[in-house]
């Protein structure tokens, strides 16, 4: 289809978007804290223009289709041009190329081309513009350069790992410079991965640019939303999704900024040169990193919520629609019990990847999940199933217990038994949506709150620090077997059963008994696969305490506290309870000290560092101290 003359004046800089009834669609630039409404375009603007379908979420969980523009890939190459510092001539042969060499004008290019195209005997030969973002301080990646089809691969800077994204789902990520001398490779940071991609694939918008809009978050009665955008020159905001509750750091209605949703900043600035520093120093959380329980929650759980209780949800939101969804709800159970994959995770991935079970694959294939459902051929490529039903087993069976949750799975997917972002998870390979795992546990979270937060908390959630690669064993002892390892991912969740003690480890003899990954065999010596089917009382591994960081729920609302060390012997400084005297332990005593959350039974004996039967900042300043090598609790 031919852009009409009404796209062609937008020039794609205006985004049409609906986010649902009731929900406000906002203007926030990289500095503002009030925000203002603005009005929807006609979407008739689209109709006879270049477009693609969107799933647009709201606050509420509920998906609308909306017509989104499609990029004009000629427009985004003549902004190129313009702006060009330099020209390369590319030769291309298949899928690979050569430069053959640098102008410093389009005309010294041009004229270049039959002669090196002549030299190289390549099957083509074009034109590149080569521009220099060394001068923005402040600036933005800009992912939306390809039209929906095409995905952009890139290279995370501390792994090695590749991984790819699609800017149509998310537009904007965080420029920190150049990963190569010849600034080949720009440097940047979105959906939790640290990544260097292709500077042809991109472009470098400087923030402070009058049409320039960023992604952020906000808290709205109670809940923490991420608005996202999927173009990063104009006002509208694509999708809102619930990333849990409001913290105790945070105010209502101020603009947040957070590429990796763990720390966020008050201003875009702040942020960059934190990330540029590789620190958090100036985050509103510095010490208390924020994970959003339901993305960060291995699949190798149980929810408690009835098949009645999420079929009632499901009717909530597709009403008197037909869906695919429909009565789904013993067929998530039942095999969440066989299959070891948690049921209200599936229910948010099959909620999120079929509208609800009404999109086009669910209605004509049952394919609730998008089971091979690729951007360039999504309804060609999904695999199809006699029944909803099926859909759901085959998701259970081969795609998580026997996929994606196997350290030896072939095609390479394991990253994690969590949803995930681009850092850790499912996410690294099931979507090119920067923010599925996110968008997938908001369904989580939006059904969790409804009834009091049911499921939230439930667990206790430990993490891996980025870089280390730990053994999972057999044992509490490094001459176990090692049946696989956290292979130095970033923000790397376990799932935390018990304590015990074990090898001393760094002066840290706790271990933690945690449910196993992958499936094992009947004495649990080795991983299996083809097995499918999970024993949760028999599949258990167990890590050092030492490598561990238990993530804190300030808003568990249940009686009890889940990182309360009643199972060991109290450790002063520790509240924790982990093993060992971290900045979590002063963030606890912060907290108790400010009335956030109070300590109790053995957590808040071990906050009492000075013996005086009491929590106050003199306790706080000793674990503080202590960590920072002035003066030692023993």
């Amino acid at each position: 289809m031919k852009l009409s003359k009404a796209m062609k004046k937008m020039n794609l800089f205006l985004i049409c978007v609906l986010l649902g009834a009731g929900m406000p669609i906002i203007s926030v630039s990289a500095s503002e804290d009030e925000n203002t409404n603005a009005d929807m375009p006609d979407q008739s603007l689209y109709t006879d223009g270049t477009y693609y379908e969107f799933p647009s979420m709201d606050a509420q969980g509920n998906i609308t289709i909306v017509r989104l523009p499609e990029v004009d890939e000629a427009a985004i190459e003549q902004e190129r041009m313009e702006t060009a510092t330099g020209f390369e001539v590319v030769a291309k042969s298949g899928n690979k190329e050569r430069i053959l060499g640098s102008y410093d004008s389009l005309e010294e290019a041009q004229n270049a081309i039959p002669r090196q195209s002549f030299r190289s005997n390549a099957a083509s030969s074009e034109i590149r513009a080569v521009n220099d973002y060394s001068n923005i301080k402040y600036g933005v990646v800009d992912f939306r350069t390809k039209t929906s089809q095409y995905n952009t691969n890139y290279t995370e800077t501390k792994t090695g790992f590749g991984g790819y994204l699609n800017g149509s789902y998310g537009a904007d990520g965080a420029f920190l410079g150049y990963c190569s001398t010849d600034q080949s490779k720009v440097k940047f940071r979105m959906g939790g991965v640290e990544g260097c991609v292709s500077a042809s694939d991109v472009i470098v918008r400087d923030v402070d640019d009058t049409d320039v809009r960023v992604s952020f978050y906000r808290v709205e009665s109670g809940k923490l939303l991420h608005y996202v955008k999927t173009q990063v020159v104009g006002t509208y905001y694509a999708t809102v999704t619930n990333v849990g509750l409001k913290q105790s750091y945070m105010k209502d209605n101020v603009a947040y900024f957070s590429y990796d949703g763990h720390y966020f900043y008050e201003t875009y600035e702040q942020m960059i040169d934190d990330y540029k520093q590789d620190t958090f120093a100036h985050a509103i959380n510095a010490d208390q990193p924020y994970y959003n329980y339901f993305q960060f929650l291995s699949h190798r759980s149980k929810t408690d919520f009835t098949a009645a209780q999420l079929d009632a949800n499901t009717a909530a939101k597709v009403g008197s629609s037909s869906s695919k969804m429909s009565s789904l709800g013993s067929a998530f159970l039942s095999n969440q019990d066989k299959y070891g994959a948690n049921a209200l995770l599936m229910y948010g991935v099959a909620a999120n990847e079929s509208y609800w079970g009404m999109s086009n694959i669910a209605l004509n294939k049952n394919n609730i999940f998008g089971h091979n459902a690729t951007d360039f051929n999504p309804g060609g490529n999904a695999d199809s199933y006699a029944s909803p039903k099926d859909s759901v087993e085959h998701h259970a069976k081969v795609f998580i217990s026997d996929g994606y949750l196997d350290p030896k799975d072939v095609s390479g997917r394991y990253f994690g038994a969590h949803l995930g972002d681009k850092g850790s998870g499912m996410n690294v390979k099931y979507a090119s949506d920067p923010y599925w795992g996110e968008k997938a546990a908001a369904v989580a979270n939006n059904i969790s709150q409804s009834y009091q937060n049911k499921d939230f908390g439930k667990y206790t959630i430990g993490m891996i620090d980025k870089g280390n690669t730990v053994r999972i064993r057999k044992e509490a002892t490094t001459s176990s077997t090692a049946l696989y390892d956290t292979r130095g991912l970033g923000n790397y969740p376990i799932l935390i059963l018990a304590k015990t003690n074990g090898e001393n480890i760094n002066g840290n003899t706790m271990w933690y008994k945690i449910q196993s990954d992958p499936t094992l065999n009947s004495d649990r010596s080795a991983t299996t696969q083809g097995t499918y089917t999970y024993d949760y009382g028999n599949m258990y591994l167990y890590i050092s305490a030492e490598y561990v960081n238990k993530v804190e729920y300030t808003n568990l609302d249940s009686e009890g506290d889940p990182n309360d060390p009643t199972d060991t012997e109290i450790k002063v400084g520790d509240p924790s309870g982990d093993g060992k005297i971290t900045s979590m332990d002063y963030v606890l005593i912060k907290n108790h000290i400010l009335k956030i959350k109070a300590l109790t039974g053995n957590s808040a004996k071990a906050a009492d560092v000075n013996g005086d039967g009491k929590i106050t900042s003199m306790d706080y300043v000793l674990v503080k101290n202590h960590i920072l090598g002035i003066s030692e609790i023993k």
